[in-house]
């Protein structure tokens, strides 16, 4: 009696044994590791890298009270935001561009990192290794990998952190052996990937190259840039500060980014007073701006030591002006069309032009696909462009792939206000977007200023994390929401209705 009930208990043990290790392998394939891609600045770049001499580059390049230390510099941009004084502009941008040099934040003429140059933070070991990521930031992605680890556990989250100035579709290839690294490491068959801003570039290189590996169980796309930005029209020389618009985007600016490296240039700047910052936007337009070589000086001068030779700017301009903004840069020798950087643009060039097609085969064969842009914001005030919805930064058609907008302040009329992807304030018609289905649009939330623990950082972890699937009508019978929603200061959500 005694041994058959030995014999029974280590059977029951053994099939507990076999459960409970069932049961981890079954959760351990249920929860898809997730990797989070930054934007532009997103990583600390650093020189003498891994050596006792490895010193932090500027946050692009610009370091305010460093600049203001330059004698120079000051003297003529005091006279520059004078109206009975005129800068020595020669001097000025000679002086701007040693320093710009200077900080090394600009890449080589063949469109690569100067040696010994990178970041020092590069993991394929999960969140749980990297604690402090978390909470580096109270904005942008690592707020929305906290809440995604809220969600997953640390454990299941991986940050690709990389060299932003990069092409992106050699960013692309560092992303696929992370991709590749946290497959193996996890043994899951497949990854989500969440990718902000500049982010979203780099992950239409990737779907270019690796849509047929067909290892991405999502794509979470979030403000994503990968159809470039209006503001890079100033490469076509459509560049023009309107002066009122200017002073309120640069107190709006002061408000809303306030933490981090843009408070103290902002500050610095709306502390001149906004007579002044008008006086200094005129003499740019009228002397500057509006004089072909004064402008060919400043961007050769400037610009060009600064950030010309970095290929991620390029790669920002949008698909139809880049014909005409490589033209014009190389007639003025700012771009040099033998070198190995315009090689690498013009090939991301031919990505973008792909990447409505990649977007439709990824979703096609399986993936999950999310964008979510924002409006609500007037666009950079320094182009034509300047009443296009943008979130502060990116404009809204083409952080949608293609919805049909109104510009800022005005409504759509006739048959591109009708349909039912309209938005109740007829400024969005999403039913143009390459993929109409998966779009949503917040109103009034600024460029990567997300709120841990808001209802708009909890619907992104939802739909990244799968408790809820990529399309409207899933999101709408779980969660009540709409294809258009209005954040409160907060980033309450709720639905835009009809007035």
């Amino acid at each position: 009696m005694k041994k058959r009930l030995v014999q029974l208990m280590c059977v029951t043990l053994c099939f507990i044994t076999v459960f409970c290790s069932a049961s981890i392998a079954f959760a351990k394939e249920k929860v898809t590791p997730v990797i989070v891609v930054h934007g532009l600045g997103g990583s600390d770049l650093y020189q003498h890298l891994g050596t006792p001499d490895e010193v932090k580059i500027p946050q692009f390049g610009i370091e305010v009270e460093a600049m203001l230390k330059n004698k120079t510099i000051l003297d003529e941009a005091l006279k520059l935001f004078s109206s009975d004084m005129e800068p020595n502009y020669e001097d000025l941008f000679e002086a701007l561009g040693n320093y710009f040099e200077a900080t090394n934040l600009n890449y080589t003429k063949n469109g690569t990192a100067k040696a010994g140059q990178g970041v020092n933070c590069y993991w394929e070991t999960p969140l749980s290794k990297h604690k402090e990521y978390l909470t580096m930031r109270d904005f942008s992605i690592p707020v929305i990998a906290r809440q995604i680890a809220k969600d997953i556990g640390k454990k299941n989250v991986y940050a690709f952190n990389y060299d932003w100035r990069a092409d992106m579709c050699e960013s692309a290839k560092r992303l696929r052996k992370m991709v590749v690294a946290v497959k193996k490491r996890t043994g899951a068959k497949k990854v989500t990937i969440v990718a902000l801003s500049l982010g979203g570039a780099v992950t239409s290189a990737y779907m270019d190259k690796y849509k047929t590996k067909k290892d991405i169980a999502r794509y979470i796309l979030i403000n994503p840039a990968y159809m470039g930005v209006d503001v890079a029209r100033a490469f076509c020389f459509d560049l023009k500060f309107d002066k009122k618009a200017v002073i309120s985007y640069l107190h709006k600016m002061e408000y809303d980014f306030n933490a981090g490296q843009k408070e103290t240039i902002f500050k610095a700047v709306t502390a001149l007073g906004d007579y002044r910052i008008g006086c200094g936007l005129d003499n740019l337009n009228n002397q500057v701006i509006a004089n072909p070589a004064m402008r060919k000086k400043f961007f050769n001068t400037v610009v060009k030591p600064w950030i010309g030779n970095i290929p991620a700017f390029y790669e920002l301009i949008p698909y139809k002006d880049f014909n005409k903004a490589v033209e014009n840069m190389s007639k003025i020798g700012y771009l040099d069309k033998s070198s190995g950087l315009y090689k690498k643009i013009t090939n991301y060039h031919k990505v973008q032009g792909r990447f409505k097609k990649n977007l439709k085969y990824v979703k096609k064969h399986g993936a999950e696909v999310a964008v979510i842009a924002n409006y609500g914001t007037k666009g950079l005030p320094v182009t034509s462009k300047k009443n296009n919805h943008t979130d502060l930064l990116i404009d809204t058609k083409y952080a949608s792939v293609g919805a049909t907008v109104a510009q800022y302040g005005k409504k759509l009329k006739g048959k591109k206000a009708k349909g039912k992807y309209v938005s109740p304030d007829k400024a969005i018609n999403a039913g143009t977007c390459t993929l109409p289905d998966n779009t949503w649009f917040f109103k009034n939330v600024i460029h990567g200023l997300y709120i841990y623990n808001a209802d708009t950082t909890k619907f992104i972890a939802a739909l990244s994390t799968g408790k809820v699937k990529c399309n409207l009508k899933s999101v709408k019978k779980k969660y009540g929401y709409s294809q258009f929603l209005k954040a409160d200061v907060d980033q309450n959500l709720k639905n835009i209705k009809k007035k």
